[in-house]
């Protein structure tokens, strides 16, 4: 296959933001290339399991977007679960239990402060919470709902991209390259020999992004998470997932993954005993049984960029009129893709206005 082609848009980052876009743009008959210098879901995206959650941070405060985002990204996964053999997500729900008393009190709060939609979020006290798992460590009652999704999020990456490959997506993965710009398009120049020329160039590698010359203006703050994969006899005793100063999820009979994003300073990347015990140590206490035989199976670290607001970036560059930026996501990767790939397909084809919460405008 040749990529000494012209794209409509070239999109530099292969997670999910980089084919939430890629495929909101092909859906509009545009031509487009993906780029990753390492591969599909290499980065962040790469977690070997995430939460769809519509509830975020420690008191379950309502995502932004939540009912769009939700919808959209539910949409997509139903999509391209068709047409893959092995399943790749499960409507779970979520479960929040409350780990004291302030955090009980500020959830129970949020389940009635905002405007949820029917069926999307309701509060069990403790006594309803006993019920379900009696090992849970739970003070005063949980939030919980039912519309959250638990996903093998490498999985549906490469399914997509299977998916969108066989509609007529150009992946090129696994090679570096310089970019040059011009007046019309710009050029990528790889180390194979290869160019590629676009009429808009899409920057969603995470927080690798202000690593670019054209985006070092971005404050994204990259915060390091460490998953790891356990066995336990406890595992098959709860088919939902956890979301408690971090999340929990049994993925087998036999098997459950443990994940939490909280290092903001670290010197590499790679897991480490220290995530590890910091994993055992704070959700074990969440779930002491679960945790009490568990041997440790795997382990995964990543890197996120997070935002002074906590919302991503999206929009074009303030001087570069064919540049474009999706980054940003933090934990809330998942839910907010779709829709918000939507959203900035549509003002790169349309200039229609960016919602000022994620607009690139607003720093």
């Amino acid at each position: 296959m040749s990529f000494n082609h012209i794209f409509d848009h070239v999109v530099l980052g292969a997670g999910v933001a980089g084919l939430a876009i890629a495929k909101a743009l092909q859906e509009k008959g545009r031509s487009v290339c993906l780029i990753d210098t390492r591969d599909i879901a290499a980065g962040a995206s790469g977690t070997p399991l995430g939460l769809i959650n519509p509830a975020t941070g420690r008191y379950g405060t309502k995502v932004w977007g939540a009912k769009e985002c939700l919808n959209a990204v539910t949409k997509d996964l139903e999509e391209i679960q068709e047409k893959s053999p092995t399943p790749f997500f499960k409507n779970t729900g979520i479960l929040r239990p409350a780990q004291d008393k302030e955090m009980a009190e500020r959830m129970h709060e949020n389940v009635h402060k905002y405007n949820w939609p029917e069926g999307w979020c309701e509060w069990l006290d403790l006594e309803k919470v006993q019920e379900i798992n009696p090992n849970i460590h739970c003070v005063d009652g949980a939030m919980w709902l039912p519309k959250g999704l638990t996903v093998n999020v490498e999985a549906y990456l490469k399914a997509k991209t299977r998916v969108l490959e066989s509609r007529g997506l150009k992946v090129k993965t696994g090679k570096s390259y310089h970019i040059e710009t011009g007046q019309k398009t710009t050029v990528l120049k790889f180390e194979d020999g290869t160019e590629i020329e676009a009429l808009s160039l899409i920057f969603t590698s995470g927080h690798e992004t202000s690593d670019s010359k054209f985006w070092d203006f971005l404050p994204l703050h990259p915060i390091k998470g460490q998953v790891a994969t356990f066995e336990s006899p406890e595992a098959d005793r709860f088919d939902y997932s956890l979301s408690a100063l971090g999340y929990i999820a049994s993925i087998s009979n036999s098997r459950f993954v443990a994940g939490s994003t909280y290092e903001h300073h670290f010197e590499d990347i790679e897991p480490d005993e220290d995530g590890l015990n910091y994993l055992k140590e704070r959700l074990g206490g969440v779930y002491p049984a679960l945790f009490k035989n568990a041997a440790t199976v795997a382990q995964w670290a990543g890197v996120r960029a997070s935002t002074p607001n906590r919302k991503p970036f999206v929009g074009r560059h303030p001087e570069i009129d064919n540049f474009y930026v999706f980054t940003g996501l933090g934990s809330k990767g998942l839910m907010y893709s779709v829709y918000m790939a939507e959203i900035l397909s549509d003002h790169i084809l349309n200039a229609s206005a960016l919602p000022k919460e994620i607009s690139v405008g607003r720093i």
